[in-house]
């Protein structure tokens, strides 16, 4: 049982932290971007589409009032949502794994 709490508990918090993180590098690719000049480049795509799939809403953040969680308290969603990543990996993994098993 602590061995699966610590599984969900690690995926949890790497998709937090790359939650977290990735938007700030994306502003951080677009601070640098001059609009004029060039198509947005495949990295920058590749960005929109991984932070779009890391905030895909398990819980999601427009369901909510942005009163309701003023400054740093925008962390509570996203760690929950993080939270729900991690239970929903590790079940796909554990059926996967189960489902693997069974077939050999």
């Amino acid at each position: 049982m602590l061995k699966k709490t610590a599984i969900i508990g690690l995926i949890a918090i790497i998709h937090f932290a790359l939650c977290v993180g990735i938007v700030p590098g994306t502003m951080t690719l677009v601070a640098g971007y001059d609009a004029g000049s060039q198509a947005p480049s495949a990295f920058f795509r590749l960005l929109v589409v991984v932070t779009m799939v890391l905030h895909y809403p398990i819980i999601s953040l427009a369901l909510y009032s942005r009163d309701w969680f003023p400054g740093n308290w925008v962390y509570v969603p996203v760690g929950i949502n993080s939270l729900l990543w991690g239970i929903a990996l590790y079940i796909g993994g554990a059926v996967y794994l189960k489902l693997r098993r069974r077939r050999n």
